[in-house]
């Protein structure tokens, strides 16, 4: 019983931690390719049996690609390249080979050559039939059905596959910078589905995009999202009227008013005499969201000489904030990489 009861306990306390009102943060994150930061001015190839446009894709998505509204990249026109090649009576192909690439790529003035190949395309439509029955007499007194009918449905089914090797070549020492395999696939029922599943060719051409976007998402730095949960109840026994601040803190932060929430929770820790781990943590995670790192860094550790015994969300948030630091100083070098 006593077991039970404990049980009992830690699942209400797990439920209650559930319903904690969290917050959106936004960090910046470092481009998983760090040496693409220096290699901006950028050219994409033909790739090799690439009947699914995929080249074109990562050029269009690479030249779209925006940060802050900014333009990240700078595309070499696939007309230059042609050019280039047909000059040196070269083909596409012959750019898999890095010197060649290497030497189209200081004449057309490029950074990075992307190149590729897809090594593996396939995707095929299907049909099977499925009997199925339906009630047609209900049996009100038995609670049960008294007849069925059978009927015959046609289902369609999406079978697809893409595979390919994508390589950058850095121009200036002539050698592959990154390189990877995707691989994607594609399986859909339309028995199984309540939407409307994707034909042969539409599916090959949604891979293709998902792999054009997941490898560009490598080169540039990138904004992350993640919630943190706050603390809503101060630590010690308050005033009415300083419950009443923090919870109007907590409710001006779930409207995205930080600027009103850090006056409130400021406020709030002034009266405490900057004693409570609870409001310090809160305001802590008030100037994370407002991408003042090194200021929560204080507000945490703040919060962590202030607390008698270990606190997760403080833990958590003191282990956090020094990596998000780290990141978005990487993330600002790439940036501001020439």
């Amino acid at each position: 019983m006593k077991t039970f009861k404990i049980l009992l306990i830690a699942l209400v306390l797990v439920l209650l931690s559930g319903c904690s009102q969290k917050v959106q943060i936004r960090a910046l994150a470092p481009a998983t390719v760090g040496e693409m930061a220096s290699k901006k001015k950028v050219a994409i190839s033909g790739f090799k049996n690439d009947r699914v446009g995929l080249s074109g894709k990562i050029e269009s998505k690479i030249a779209s690609h925006k940060l802050d509204r900014k333009k990240y990249f700078t595309v070499v026109s696939r007309r230059n390249i042609d050019k280039i090649l047909k000059e040196q009576k070269l083909q596409s192909s012959d750019l898999m080979d890095e010197k060649t690439t290497t030497r189209v790529g200081r004449i057309i003035g490029a950074q990075a050559i992307i190149n590729g190949e897809i090594t593996s395309s396939s995707a095929k439509n299907g049909i099977y039939t499925q009997r199925r029955k339906r009630c047609i007499k209900y049996n009100k007194e038995k609670k049960e059905c008294s007849k069925y009918e059978y009927y015959t449905v046609k289902c369609k089914t999406t079978d697809a596959l893409l595979a390919a090797n994508i390589n950058i070549v850095g121009v200036e020492r002539g050698s592959v910078i990154y390189g990877e395999s995707f691989r994607k696939s594609y399986k859909a029922d339309s028995c199984q589905s309540f939407r409307r599943i994707l034909n042969a060719n539409e599916a090959l051409e949604s891979l293709s995009s998902n792999i054009a976007h997941n490898f560009v998402m490598q080169l540039t730095p990138k904004y992350i999202y993640f919630n943190v949960t706050l603390l809503e109840k101060i630590e010690f026994d308050a005033s009415s009227h300083q419950k009443k601040m923090l919870t109007s803190a907590l409710k001006y932060i779930e409207v995205n008013r930080m600027d009103k929430a850090k006056k409130l929770l400021n406020a709030l820790l002034d009266e405490f005499d900057g004693r409570s781990y609870v409001v310090a943590y809160d305001l802590g995670v008030v100037l994370e969201a407002s991408g003042q790192y090194n200021e929560a860094k204080n507000m945490y550790a703040l919060a962590d000489d202030i607390a008698m015994e270990p606190i997760e969300e403080i833990n958590i948030a003191i282990n956090r904030i020094q990596d998000l630091i780290s990141k978005r100083d990487e993330a600002i070098r790439q940036i501001d990489a020439k």
